[in-house]
């Protein structure tokens, strides 16, 4: 895969690739991801705004009821849904390709903190300011300017973890198993390789939610003092839309490697990983129909019984028939 070129194979890269922290990747295999988000992108906002217009239009010609508003809200939903479906999982495997592109283009990947990161915080913290709009705009143009250097491997340095049987390991081990195989959908994963992650994830949650509670009740009370109320709105806004956009750009840094290690251990529970699709499209239909019936008690029934079924799966032990590839 590291010698072909084209989209398709771009595409493989970059997924499969998510936790290839080590390699190389040409022009090339970065910009063909670049030109499919923008593509995606484009078309989420065209999806969006025709289902504004036919919503409208529905609307207009119809008496407004609860029917119509739902109608509208789904449809003005599907646009930045198709948007979060795609970007949420994008996280690890773009920070992987920017590193091994810099890598490759002769830049150390520690140049992202000065490119992308102080640019974000820059803009996070001072806002719609002149100069530092200025400032985040240059170091956001060099990040460019160096993913368009030339290749320095005509054949891309490869750094990845081969497959592996699912083995015991401690909360140090599970961490680095869990981002290095971030995009290996297959193998197997151990049970403490799984819910070693799973506490880490749980007891950084709670942490989050002790840090940004106190901070966004802050920033709401801060601005309710501002004389001019709908400024004061604009700001709580603006504040409210930083902090969980980092909070987003954070988590869509494991959300690719959590799913990989799902599909993992339930093949190592000796379950197909087909049935953790079944499963989740369950659960999706299951939740949708709570959704528009909260009262209704079958609904959560389902729902816990199907979320316990997951979970028994997920705390199967290892079916030691499966080591080195014996079914």
């Amino acid at each position: 895969m590291g010698t072909q070129k084209g989209f398709v194979a771009a595409f493989k890269d970059y997924w499969f690739r998510a936790g290839d922290f080590r390699g190389s990747s040409t022009r090339g295999q970065y910009w063909w991801i670049v030109l499919m988000n923008v593509i995606v992108a484009l078309i989420g906002a065209a999806i969006t705004w025709i289902a504004i217009f036919i919503s409208l239009g529905f609307r207009a010609s119809n008496t407004i009821s609860s029917d119509n508003m739902v109608w509208f809200l789904t449809s003005f939903s599907i646009g930045p849904m198709v948007y979060f479906i795609l970007y949420i999982f994008q996280g690890l495997p773009w920070l992987t390709l920017s590193m091994r592109r810099y890598r490759d283009a002769g830049v150390s990947p520690w140049a992202l903190l000065i490119t992308v990161v102080a640019p974000a915080l820059i803009l996070g913290i001072a806002g719609e300011q002149l100069i530092p709009v200025i400032i985040a705009a240059v170091l956001t143009i060099i990040g460019v300017v160096i993913t368009v250097l030339p290749t320095r491997h005509a054949v891309p340095l490869w750094s990845m973890r081969p497959n592996e049987d699912s083995r015991p390991v401690g909360m140090g081990g599970a961490i680095v198993d869990f981002f290095r195989r971030g995009g290996i959908f297959s193998g197997r994963s151990s049970r403490s390789q799984y819910w070693w992650m799973i506490l880490l994830q749980v007891l950084i949650g709670i942490a989050s939610f002790i840090v940004l509670t106190p901070m966004l009740v802050f920033v709401a009370f801060h601005n309710v003092g501002a004389s001019n109320l709908s400024s004061s709105m604009a700001s709580t806004s603006e504040n409210f839309l930083t902090i969980w956009g980092f909070f987003f750009a954070a988590y869509s840094l494991i959300a690719l490697p959590s799913l990989t290690i799902v599909i993992r251990r339930f093949r190592d529970a000796g379950f197909s990983p087909w049935w953790y699709f079944v499963i989740w499209l369950i659960t999706v239909g299951i939740g949708g129909y709570v959704g528009f019936h909260p009262t209704v008690v079958a609904g959560w029934i389902a729902y816990l019984v199907v979320a316990v079924v997951q979970t028994v799966i997920l705390v199967w032990p290892t079916r030691t028939d499966l080591q080195n590839g014996h079914d």
